[in-house]
C-alpha cells in the first residue's frame, strides 16, 4: 500500500521530535548555536557597562556565537528586566545587572516581577563606593565627619542617584547617625553629581573612585571612608566607615550575569562553567581595572546565596527607613 507523502512527512516529523525529546543531551549539546543577547539597564560608557562589554567579547570567544549586549536603559532598569523576563526560556537572551535587580520588588510599586524569577549564574565583577564631601565639609576623616554632620546636618546637600536604591538608603543612614534628615538631591548620572559636589551645591556623596577620584588633586572635594565591606583597591589606605565603628554605613555594589529561573539545568550550568573560566582569567582581571571595577571573590557555589543575604539586609534596612518609591 502507497502510503501519501503528506502522511509520511508527518510520521517523520513526529519520529524525529520524540528521538529528540528522548536523549536531551543532543539538544543540550546544540547550545548555543544562535546569537546571544545579553541586557543591560546601564548607559553606554559607564563603568558597569564597559565591564559587561569586556564580559560579552570573552563569551563570544568561548561560545563561539555572537553575543551583543544591548543598553535598555530608563525606568529604574525596569524596562531592560521586564524584557530579559518576556523572552524565552532558552538562555539566548540573558541580564547583566545590579543589586537593584533583586531590591526593585521590595521597594518598587508594580515592579512587574519578583526576585526568583531570575537566576545568579556569575559574578562579573564589584566596585566599592566611597564617600565623598565638598571642600566646605570641616572633616578629613570619618570621626571628624560624623562630629561635623551632627552640627550642621540641617545644612548638608546629600547627592543621590535617582535609579539607586542603595543611594538614598545611605543617604538616609547617614542622616540617621548624624540626628537629622539631609536634603537629598536626585541626579540621573554620576557625572552630573560629581559636578554638583565640586560648586558645593551638595556637601556630600558616595559614589565610585573611578567617577570622583580624578578631581581629589583640584582640592575641591575630599574622600572620607570607603562605604562596604572592605577598603578599594583604588585607595587602599582609605579605611571603612566600619572599621570606624559604624556598620550600618556599608553598602554592596555589584555586578552579576542572570538568566531567567526556568533556563534548562544544561544551558545554566554550560554558562557557568564558561563564565568561571572567563572571571578566573588573569587577563579579564587586568582588562577590568581600567573600568573601576574590582574582582568579586565570592564562589560561583555561594553566589545565589551572597546576592540572597545582600537582598535580605536591604529588606530590613528598607522597612527600618520606609524606603518606597513609586
Amino acid at each position: 500500500m502507497r502510503v501519501p507523502c503528506s502522511s509520511l512527512r508527518t510520521y517523520l516529523l513526529a519520529f524525529v521530535v520524540a528521538c529528540w525529546a528522548a536523549c536531551p543531551t543532543v539538544a543540550k549539546a546544540q547550545y548555543p548555536s544562535k546569537p546571544i543577547s545579553i541586557l543591560t539597564s546601564v548607559a553606554p560608557g559607564s563603568p558597569f557597562d564597559l565591564l559587561g562589554r569586556i564580559f560579552a567579547e570573552r563569551l563570544r570567544q568561548k561560545l563561539g556565537v555572537p553575543v551583543v549586549l544591548e543598553n535598555v536603559t530608563g525606568g529604574q532598569g525596569l524596562i531592560a528586566t521586564q524584557r530579559a523576563l518576556n523572552a524565552s526560556s532558552d538562555g539566548y537572551t540573558l541580564l547583566i545587572a545590579s543589586g537593584g535587580l533583586t531590591t526593585s520588588p521590595l521597594v518598587v510599586k508594580n515592579a512587574g516581577y519578583k526576585a526568583e524569577d531570575f537566576v545568579a549564574v556569575a559574578p562579573l565583577g564589584q566596585v566599592p563606593y566611597i564617600l565623598f564631601v565638598s571642600s566646605s565639609v570641616q572633616a578629613t576623616d570619618v570621626p571628624s565627619l560624623i562630629s561635623y554632620m551632627k552640627s550642621n546636618v540641617k545644612n548638608m546637600n546629600s547627592g543621590i542617584l535617582m535609579t539607586s536604591h542603595l543611594s538614598m538608603l545611605l543617604s538616609r543612614k547617614f542622616g540617621s547617625i548624624a540626628g537629622g534628615d539631609l536634603t537629598e538631591i536626585g541626579y540621573r548620572g554620576s557625572a552630573d553629581m560629581t559636578k554638583a559636589l565640586l560648586a558645593n551645591d551638595i556637601q556630600l556623596m558616595a559614589t565610585t573612585y573611578s567617577v570622583a577620584g580624578p578631581h581629589l588633586a583640584s582640592g575641591k572635594i575630599k574622600a572620607i571612608g570607603t562605604v562596604a565591606d572592605e577598603r578599594t583597591g583604588a585607595m587602599p589606605d582609605l579605611p571603612t566607615f566600619k572599621e570606624k565603628g559604624h556598620p550600618s554605613l556599608v553598602i554592596s555594589v555589584w555586578e552579576g550575569l542572570f538568566a531567567k529561573a526556568d533556563v534548562p539545568a544544561g544551558v545554566l550550568a554550560k554558562l557557568r562553567a564558561v563564565s568561571q573560566e572567563i572571571v578566573s582569567d588573569p587577563q579579564y582581571l587586568t582588562a577590568m581595572k581600567p573600568t573601576g571595577m574590582e574582582p568579586w571573590t565570592v564562589s560561583f557555589d555561594k553566589l545565589q546565596a551572597a546576592i540572597d543575604q545582600d537582598t535580605e539586609r536591604f529588606k530590613r534596612d528598607a522597612e527600618a527607613f520606609k524606603l518606597k518609591l513609586e
